[in-house]
């Protein structure tokens, strides 16, 4: 690089929702010393969205949308990721203790 110096500059909205779930804000750095810090969640999201909204579901309404995702979710809980030793939900089992309550 160029002794170039980039500044964060965030959004309102994402202090404004930082702010009131209390979240602390952490940046992947950029360029080829940070391409191996997204792609994990970004394609766990994309995992999900292939293999549950492709094609888009057909509803009638807003809470047969949501119910299929929870249907969905459920699904999903049940997978296992490689070759790690637990299910989905049982991940999250272990990890939700130390998740802040929401306001």
């Amino acid at each position: 690089m160029l002794g170039l110096s980039l500044t964060r500059v965030e959004a309102d909205q994402w202090i404004a929702l930082r702010s009131h779930f209390g979240i602390e804000g952490f940046y992947c750095r950029s360029g080829i010393e940070g391409v191996h810090e997204k792609g994990g969640v970004e394609g766990r999201i994309d995992y999900f969205r292939r293999n549950h909204f492709v094609p888009v579901p057909e509803v009638a309404s807003l809470g047969e949308l949501n119910e299929a995702v929870e249907q969905s979710d459920r699904q999903d809980d049940t997978r296992r990721i490689g070759a790690l030793p637990r299910a989905v939900a049982e991940h999250f089992a272990l990890e939700q203790p130390l998740l802040m309550p929401l306001p």
